[in-house]
């Protein structure tokens, strides 16, 4: 047991190096939807577009053709943040 917690303890700190830099990513994009909220709100557009919700999950599941991770976990990830994203645009539109 403790060889494994040794051997685990070096990749779990990888694990959450990378975990900060998720958050920062997640965090810049929110920045531009923030941006996109205003250009939406002065053109009356909705905040969900289902062909663009359909052209960001095919272009994630493209970018992740040559690695290891499945093809189903990327669409997943990928419509929980879309998800996640609509309704925050969603609720700041309602705001002004």
């Amino acid at each position: 047991m403790k060889d494994a917690q040794n051997k685990l303890a070096p990749l779990r700190q990888k694990i959450d190096s990378l975990d900060e830099e998720l958050v920062k990513l997640i965090v810049q994009r929110f920045g531009v939807v923030d941006q996109v909220i205003e250009i939406k709100r002065n053109t009356k557009l909705p905040a969900s577009i289902p062909e663009r919700i359909e052209k960001v999950v095919q272009n994630a599941i493209e970018k992740s053709k040559d690695s290891s991770v499945p093809e189903v976990t990327i669409e997943r990830l990928w419509r929980l943040l879309i998800a996640e994203t609509i309704a925050y645009e969603e609720q700041n539109l309602a705001l002004k």
